[in-house]
């Protein structure tokens, strides 16, 4: 496929060209869910992101907010197969007051200071940090 698609019109007549900054994008924005959550403090609450990483597509991150935020990897099922959006004109607010200026998927910098996608990785994180009660 060429770098030079020609305006492309989905079932909703929305026209997809290379002046839309999300060209090209394949609408990662849409792929993802992502839910803040409170900083984890004790045992029992690193326990629950230990068992949220351990589900598929499921992944703990620090933001560059300093805020923790759980991230479900999942389209939204309004994609059809070349990944845009089929109720773009009709869309919920939520979709409609996404920029790509605030689209963490729309910059070179990364969108987190740390990454979970495993219980291995938060157990190999807590272990530098030396919490007390993760010795056995």
């Amino acid at each position: 496929m060429s770098n030079t698609k020609k305006n492309i019109k989905t079932k909703n007549t929305f026209e997809w060209n290379k002046s839309n900054p999300c060209f090209g994008c394949n609408s990662k924005c849409c792929k993802d869910v992502s839910v803040s959550l409170h900083t984890p403090k004790t045992k029992k609450e690193w326990d629950e992101f230990r068992w949220l990483v351990a589900h598929k597509n499921v992944q703990i991150y620090k933001d560059n907010e300093n805020d923790w935020m759980i991230e479900f990897l999942t389209p939204c099922e309004k994609l059809d197969e070349k990944s845009l959006c089929t109720i773009h004109n009709d869309r919920p607010p939520t979709c409609y007051e996404h920029s790509h200026e605030i689209c963490v998927h729309h910059s070179d910098e990364k969108y987190y200071k740390l990454m979970f996608t495993s219980i291995e990785e938060i157990d190999e994180y807590l272990a530098k940090k030396n919490f007390k009660w993760m010795k056995k």
